[in-house]
C-alpha cells in the first residue's frame, strides 16, 4: 500500500514562514559588511587552501576552528571568495537551528515548539552569530543536530554532527561539559546500547579524520583535531579581556525576553515536576555559570545558555497561546492595555538620551516610565481580581509577547544595516571592521585610473591586520627592493620615509566598545546603540604620480 503524504497543515505553514524569516534575517545583506579581524583570520587559511596551498598550510595556520576553515575551503573552491561566501556556512547552520524545534514537538508541546522556533529565528544573538564568519554557530547547531538525530535514532547522523561540532570552535566544550554534568547527575541510570553508540562513534571518528584533512587533501589538518580543546583549556589561563559583567549586560540587553520568560518557564517546570523543563533549566544554569567563570569567555558563548532559556520561555508562553474560555474579552482588553502601556514606556525612555544634559527632565521621564510600569501591574491585578486571573495572565503574555517579538526583530535587523554603529554591538569577537569598504573603493578607483583595470596596483601593507590581508588578498605582491605604488600604515605611527613622494588618506580600520562592563547610558545603547567607542585608523599612501594634478591639490587637506 502506498504511503500517504501528510496534509500541509497550518502548523507546517507556520514553520515554513518562520524558516523564511530566519533566512531573511541571516542571509539579507550577508556580504554587505567587510570581515573584521577575527573573521578574516578564519577565512584567510580557507582562501590559501582553496588556492592550492595545502602543502604549505600547517595545523597552526588552520587554527582552532578547523571545521569552519575546511568547509569554507570547499566553498571557495567552487565559488569566488567573498564576504558572503565566508559567512555562508554559519548562516546556513543558523537556519537549521531554527528548524530543530519541529522535531521536538512531542516533548515541548506543539505550541511551545512553534514559539521556540520563532524565538530562535528572531533572537538578536543567534542572528548576529549566524552572520559572523567563524565556527561558533557551527558548534552550537551541529551539537543540537547531533542530539536531535540521536533522539530520532539516526545514530550515524548523530555521530557525524558530533564530530563536526568538536571541530567547530573551542566553545563547544562549554555545551559538552554542561550536557555531561546534567547527564551524570540526573540521567545517569539510562544505558546506551552498543547498537547505538558504535555506529555513532565510527561516524564521529570518520568526520574528525576526513573533515580535519579535507578528505586527506590537507594532511597537516589532522593535527587540528585537538586544536579546539587545546584552545579551550588554554582559555582558563589566558583571559579574553571580556568581563563577566559585560557578558551579563549583553545577555539582558539582547536576550531579555528569553531571560524573563525562561525564568518563569523554569519555575513552572520545577513546580509541575516537568522533567524536560528541569533538565533545560539545569543546562542553562550550568552553561551560564561556565561562561561567567571561564576567563577566556566570549559574548557568543552565551548561545549555550540562550537556547535552553528560549526553550523554557517557549514552554511558558505556549501555555497561554489559546484563548481562555473564561472572560476572553477581558484577555483581549488586557493584551491591548499592555501593548499601549509598553508603547508609552518606550516613548518615555526614548526621550532620555537627548536630554541627558538636563537632569530634571531625565528624572521626570524616569518617573513617567516607572509610573507606566506601576499602572500596568495595578491594571493586571484588577483585571485578575475583577474578571478572571486566567484572562489577565493570557492577556499579559500576549501583550508582552508581541512587544518582545518587535524588540527582538529590531535588534536582529541591526546586523544587516551598514549604518548601524558596528563597534557598539557585542556579539562578534574582536573589534568591528571600519571603513574597509571605502578603502576598497579607493583602491579600485586608483587602479582604474593608473592602470585602466581594477586590482592592478600592488600594496605594501605595513600593518599587522588579518582584515587588511583579506582585503588585499587578490592584489599583486609588493615589489621587493623598490617602493610600491600604494602603502598602508597605521595612523598613529611615524610617516614612512618616502612620504614626501606620496599623498595619504585616513580610513577607519576598526572600532570597539569603549567601556568595560556597561555603557554610561544603558538606555542610549539599548534604543540607539549609542555608546563610547575606541577607533583605530590607517593611512593609505598613494604615489603622487598616480593622482591627477588637480586631485593632488584638492587632497592637501588629507595629506599626512
Amino acid at each position: 500500500m502506498a504511503r500517504q503524504t501528510p496534509p500541509f497543515s497550518i502548523e507546517t505553514a507556520a514553520y515554513v514562514a518562520i524558516a523564511i524569516l530566519a533566512v531573511l534575517l541571516r542571509f539579507g545583506s550577508l556580504g554587505g559588511l567587510p570581515l573584521n579581524e577575527h573573521e578574516a583570520a578564519a577565512a584567510l587559511p580557507a582562501y590559501a587552501l582553496a588556492q592550492g596551498g595545502g602543502a604549505e598550510i600547517g595545523a597552526d595556520e588552520i587554527g582552532d576552528q578547523p571545521a569552519y576553515t575546511l568547509l569554507t575551503t570547499a566553498l571557495f573552491s567552487i565559488l569566488p571568495s567573498s564576504e558572503f561566501a565566508a559567512r555562508l556556512w554559519p548562516a546556513l547552520f543558523g537556519v537549521l537551528l531554527v528548524v530543530l524545534p519541529y522535531f521536538w514537538r512531542d516533548v515541548l508541546g506543539r505550541p511551545a515548539a512553534l514559539v521556540l522556533a520563532l524565538g530562535l529565528a528572531l533572537d538578536p544573538g543567534l542572528v548576529a552569530v549566524s552572520r559572523v564568519a567563524s565556527g561558533q554557530m557551527l558548534a552550537v547547531a551541529a551539537s543540537l543536530l547531533a542530539l536531535t538525530a540521536w533522539r530520532h535514532q539516526r545514530f550515524v547522523l548523530a555521530g557525524a554532527m558530533l564530530g563536526l561540532a568538536l571541530l567547530s570552535a573551542p566553545s563547544v566544550y562549554v555545551g559538552l561539559f554542561a550536557m555531561i554534568l546534567v547527564w551524570a547527575f540526573f540521567v545517569s541510570n539510562a544505558r546506551v546500547p552498543a547498537a547505538a553508540w558504535r555506529p555513532a562513534a565510527v561516524a564521529a571518528a570518520a568526520v574528525l579524520v576526513l573533515g580535519s584533512t579535507l578528505f586527506l587533501q590537507v594532511p597537516a589538518g589532522l593535527g587540528s583535531i585537538t586544536a579546539p580543546l587545546v584552545s579551550f583549556v588554554s582559555g582558563w589561563t589566558q583571559p579574553s579581556g571580556i568581563s563577566a559583567l559585560k557578558v551579563l549586560f549583553a545577555l539582558l540587553g539582547y536576550g531579555l525576553p528569553a531571560v524573563l520568560f525562561g525564568v518563569w518557564g523554569a519555575a513552572l517546570a520545577w513546580r509541575d515536576t516537568d522533567l524536560a523543563g528541569r533538565l533545560l533549566s539545569l543546562f542553562a544554569a550550568i552553561a551560564l555559570a561556565l561562561v561567567l567563570l571561564y576567563p577566556g569567555r566570549q559574548v557568543a558563548d552565551l548561545l549555550w545558555a540562550l537556547v535552553p532559556l528560549w526553550a523554557l520561555a517557549a514552554q511558558a508562553i505556549g501555555r497561554y497561546l489559546s484563548v481562555p474560555q473564561d472572560e476572553p474579552v477581558a484577555a483581549w482588553g488586557q493584551a491591548l492595555l499592555v501593548s499601549v502601556l509598553l508603547s508609552f514606556l518606550i516613548l518615555s525612555l526614548a526621550r532620555i538620551p537627548s536630554n541627558e544634559a538636563i537632569p530634571e527632565l531625565v528624572r521626570s521621564y524616569m518617573f513617567v516610565a516607572l509610573g507606566v510600569v506601576a499602572l500596568g501591574v495595578v491594571a493586571s491585578l484588577l483585571i485578575g481580581l475583577g474578571w478572571s486571573a486566567q484572562a489577565a495572565i493570557h492577556g499579559l503574555v500576549w501583550g508582552l509577547g508581541l512587544f518582545f517579538a518587535l524588540f527582538a526583530l529590531a535588534g536582529a535587523t541591526r546586523f544587516a544595516n551598514s549604518e548601524s554603529p558596528r563597534g557598539a554591538e557585542l556579539w562578534a569577537p574582536g573589534p568591528a571592521a571600519g571603513q574597509l569598504d571605502l578603502l576598497q573603493d579607493s583602491l579600485t578607483d586608483l587602479s582604474n585610473y593608473a592602470a585602466g583595470q581594477p586590482g592592478a596596483l600592488s600594496v605594501d601593507l605595513r600593518v599587522n591586520s588579518a582584515a587588511l590581508a583579506w582585503l588585499l588578498r587578490q592584489l599583486p605582491a609588493a615589489p621587493s627592493g623598490s617602493s610600491a605604488p600604494l602603502i598602508i600604515t597605521l595612523a598613529n605611527e611615524a610617516e614612512p620615509a618616502e612620504a614626501s613622494a606620496y599623498r595619504g588618506q585616513s580610513f577607519l580600520l576598526s572600532s570597539t566598545a569603549g567601556w568595560q562592563h556597561a555603557p554610561a547610558s544603558s538606555i542610549s545603547w539599548l534604543l540607539y546603540r549609542k555608546a563610547p567607542q575606541t577607533h583605530e585608523h590607517i593611512i593609505l599612501w598613494a604615489a603622487s604620480d598616480l593622482l591627477p594634478q588637480d586631485e593632488t591639490a584638492n587632497s592637501s587637506g588629507d595629506t599626512r
